[in-house]
C-alpha cells in the first residue's frame, strides 16, 4: 500500500529536518499505524534525496491526509487538526525544543533564532506554503518605500469587534488565543499541537515567546505574558522591551499602544510584536535633531514619517529607557484641543504610545534606539471609527485598527482585496467594459481608482501594467492613511509637547 510509503517518507524527513532519534522511529512509526488505523507495515525504499530538499512537509502530509478522509478517519473540517496532530508525533517536545533553543542562543543569538524558525517551517506550524502565497510587494513612496502584503489566511476584523472582546468576560479554557495554554491544543478551529514557545524572563516576570503561524515578515514572533493580563504601557512594559532586546539583540520588539483602534487586535492579554526585521520606519532619518535637557548626552529627533514618530537613541540603556517612560507618561495626559487631542472623556482614555526598541553593537558599545508613536483614539460625528484612523473615504482598502506594525511602514491588508483587484484590473485592461452603475455594492468603493488609473493610462494597458498602477494606487492610499493617523500633521505640533519634558 502506497500509505506505507507515505509514512516512510515523513519519517526520513523528520530524522532530517525536527532531530527525530532512530531509536524514536519504531515508536513514532506505530503511533502513526494507530492514528491511520493500520494494523501492519511494510519497509517501502524511498527517494531520500527528494524528501530531503522539501522546504516543508505539505507534500508529504496530502497524501496521507487523503488516506485519512478516504477511510473516514478524518473530515475535511478536521484535516488541518489531523496534520497538526500528525506533526507533533514526529517532532521533539516543548521542553526539548526550549533546552536546544537556550543552549544555542546563549552562543549565537541570531543563530538560534534561526534554527527554531526554520524548525516550526519544518514542523508546518509556521505554514510556508499560504506565506508564500500572500502578495507582497515594497512601495515606492515619496518617503522611501513602504511595504504591502495582501493576507488572504487572516480574518479582517472591525474596530467594533476588537473592542467588544474587552468587555466581554472569559472563562473558556484556554481564556484566548494566545494563552501560554494553548500549546499543543486541538479544540475546534484552535490547533495547536505542533506549537512551541520559548519561556524568557522579562522585568522579573515569567513570559514565553513563540513564531506566528502567518507570518507578516521574517521570524515575526510574539512574546506574551505567561497570565492573561490585560495589555497596559507604563514604566515596567517598557523595561521588559528593553529586556527582550538584551536576550535577542538582532530582533526588534514592540508594544502596540492599549486602546481600542489605534491598539492590536488583541488588548486582553499583554503581550509584544516582534523579529528578525527592519520595518520601514526603522530605516527613516531623524528630520528634526531635537535635544533633551536631562539627557544630553541622548539623540533625540522627530523621524522623517507619515506619523509622530519620535526617535530616541543612546548607549546608555536607562537614560533612553527613561527618556521613552518620560514622553509616554507626558502624553498620555496631554491636551491640544488646536489639534483635536484631548487626552480622555472621563475614564475613557484617549492617548497612547506605540513603542518600538533596536539594539545594535557600535564602537561605543551597546546603542539602544527606541521609537515612540503618538497615538490618539478619540472619535467624533464626522469620523466615527477614529479621528486618527483610516478616514471613510480608505475603508475599502483598510478599515481594521491601524497597529504597532502597520504605523511603522507594513501594511498587512485583507485578503478579499485579492478579488477585488482582480476585477479593478479587468476594468484597466478594457477585458470588462466598465459602466459605474453596474458595480456591485463592494466594488463601488473602487470606481474612483478604476476611474483614475483608467484616465492616466495610455491606450490598453497590459495586465502587468495594470498590476504596477493598481501597486501604485494602493500605496498611494496607504501613505493617506498613515497621514490621517498623525495626531499632529506638522512638526510643530510635536515640538510643543516634546517641549513639555525638556526636550527642544
Amino acid at each position: 500500500m502506497v500509505i506505507y510509503q507515505n509514512i516512510a517518507n515523513l519519517l526520513h524527513y523528520a530524522s532530517v529536518n525536527l532531530d527525530l532519534d532512530e531509536l524514536d522511529e519504531i515508536w513514532v512509526r506505530n503511533l502513526l499505524l494507530a492514528e491511520l488505523k493500520l494494523t501492519s507495515y511494510i519497509d517501502y525504499q524511498i527517494d531520500e534525496e527528494a524528501v530531503e530538499t522539501l522546504k516543508s512537509p505539505d507534500t508529504l502530509l496530502e497524501p496521507i491526509s487523503n488516506y485519512a478522509l478516504a477511510q473516514s478517519i478524518i473530515t475535511a473540517e478536521s484535516k488541518e487538526a489531523f496534520e497538526a496532530k500528525i506533526m507533533n508525533m514526529v517532532m521533539r517536545r516543548p521542553g526539548e525544543i526550549a533546552d536546544t533553543f537556550e543552549g544555542v542562543r546563549q552562543k549565537n543569538p541570531q543563530r538560534a533564532g534561526d534554527w527554531l524558525y526554520d524548525t516550526c517551517i519544518k514542523a508546518n506550524y509556521v505554514k510556508l506554503s499560504a506565506i508564500t502565497a500572500n502578495k507582497h510587494w515594497d512601495a515606492k513612496s515619496t518617503k522611501g518605500k513602504l511595504e504591502v502584503t495582501i493576507n488572504t489566511a487572516r480574518p479582517e476584523k472591525s474596530n467594533k469587534e476588537t473592542a467588544a472582546i474587552l468587555e466581554q468576560k472569559n472563562d473558556s479554557y484556554p481564556l484566548c488565543m494566545i494563552c501560554k495554554e494553548n500549546e499543543g491544543l486541538s479544540n475546534g478551529s484552535v490547533v495547536r499541537q505542533n506549537l512551541r514557545t520559548i519561556p524568557v524572563t522579562l522585568g522579573g516576570e515569567e513570559w514565553f515567546w513563540q513564531f506566528s503561524p502567518y507570518s507578516y515578515y521574517n521570524q515575526h514572533m510574539i512574546a506574551i505574558n505567561r497570565d492573561h493580563t490585560p495589555m497596559v504601557i507604563n514604566e515596567a512594559t517598557i523595561g521588559k522591551l528593553f529586556d527582550f532586546v538584551d536576550y535577542m539583540p538582532h530582533y526588534f520588539v514592540g508594544v502596540n499602544a492599549s486602546l481600542p483602534r489605534i491598539g492590536g487586535s488583541i488588548l486582553t492579554h499583554d503581550h509584544f510584536q516582534g523579529g528578525y526585521k527592519s520595518l520601514p520606519v526603522h530605516k527613516a532619518t531623524v528630520r528634526a535633531k531635537l535635544a533633551s535637557e536631562e539627557f544630553p548626552l541622548l539623540e533625540v529627533g522627530i523621524v522623517d514619517w507619515y506619523n509622530n514618530v519620535i526617535r530616541i537613541s543612546g548607549n546608555h540603556r536607562k537614560m533612553v529607557m527613561d527618556m521613552a517612560v518620560k514622553i509616554h507618561n507626558a502624553w498620555e495626559s496631554y491636551e491640544d484641543k488646536t489639534a483635536d487631542i484631548i487626552p480622555a472623556t472621563g475614564e475613557q482614555k484617549h492617548n497612547s504610545t506605540s513603542l518600538t526598541v533596536r539594539r545594535e553593537e557600535t564602537k561605543q558599545g551597546k546603542k539602544y534606539t527606541c521609537d515612540v508613536t503618538l497615538r490618539n483614539n478619540r472619535t467624533d460625528d464626522k469620523h466615527p471609527d477614529g479621528i486618527f484612523h483610516a478616514h471613510s473615504e480608505y475603508h475599502h482598502i483598510k478599515s481594521e485598527a491601524i497597529g504597532l506594525i502597520e504605523a511603522q511602514g507594513l501594511f498587512i491588508l485583507p485578503g478579499r482585496l485579492e478579488r477585488q483587484l482582480g476585477e479593478v484590473a479587468k476594468y484597466i485592461t478594457r477585458e470588462v467594459k466598465y459602466n459605474a452603475d453596474k458595480l456591485t455594492a463592494d466594488m463601488k468603493p473602487f470606481a474612483g481608482m478604476i476611474e483614475k488609473i483608467t484616465e492616466e493610462s495610455k491606450g490598453k494597458p497590459t495586465a502587468l501594467e495594470a498590476d504596477l498602477s493598481i501597486r501604485d494606487e494602493i500605496a498611494r492610499v496607504c501613505e493617506k492613511i498613515l497621514v490621517n493617523t498623525a495626531c499632529f500633521k506638522d512638526d510643530e505640533g510635536v515640538k510643543k509637547f516634546l517641549s513639555t519634558v525638556g526636550v527642544k
